[in-house]
């Protein structure tokens, strides 16, 4: 059996999204920005952490570990970078733009398992790259533009129309995990077998 952390994953990408699309929302001044920085930091280094993981040692069957190990990284070292930048108090569009590509990736992975019916819900998979990607996408615009304020608010709702999908996928995953991991036992705890 594969060991499966993807739950906790996606949860964090959620809860990411969700505070980017706050951030958004809000559009704080420069002096006010630092306060955003520690939730992109934690998004950043749980992401990183399982991200990197995924990527070095493939724990998932197959593609899925390209599909949500490399944009999780991606993504996770795009939040590292937000919480830098706005812990400095530097330039907020930056991170953004090297975001926007990993949001371009986003959109390739969600087209990819809709197109090979891969997960167990390909159409909410897409949505949730998708929308993702799209949020991603849109960001760097709402932050140079920071006066369009109609342009921050949609990013802010597609962000968090994508929140809510990975949210309620990741606790899904949580849910049906408890069960399938239920009788599991590491290989430091099985019993041995006695030698002749």
């Amino acid at each position: 059996m594969f060991i499966d952390f993807v739950g906790v994953m996606l949860v964090n990408l959620a809860a990411g999204l969700a505070i980017l699309a706050h951030y958004l929302y809000k559009n704080p001044a420069p002096g006010e920005r630092r306060s955003w920085a520690a939730g992109f930091f934690a998004v950043g280094i749980l992401g990183f952490a399982t991200s990197l993981g995924m990527v070095f040692m493939w724990p998932l069957p197959g593609g899925y570990n390209v599909a949500f190990g490399e944009p999780g990284l991606f993504l996770s070292t795009a939040f590292l970078g937000a919480a830098v930048t706005l812990t400095f108090e530097w330039e907020p569009l930056i991170p953004a733009l090297y975001g926007m590509f990993g949001a371009i990736m986003a959109i390739v992975v969600g087209l990819r398992l809709l197109a090979l019916h891969l997960t167990q819900s390909p159409t909410v998979a897409a949505i949730g790259y998708l929308t993702a990607g799209i949020g991603g996408i849109l960001t760097a615009g709402a932050i140079n533009w920071r006066q369009v304020r109609w342009l921050a608010v949609l990013t802010a709702v597609i962000l968090g129309i994508s929140a809510v999908v990975w949210a309620i996928t990741g606790y899904m995953a949580v849910w049906s995990h408890i069960l399938d991991f239920s009788k599991w036992v590491p290989p430091t705890m099985m019993t041995p077998h006695p030698t002749k």
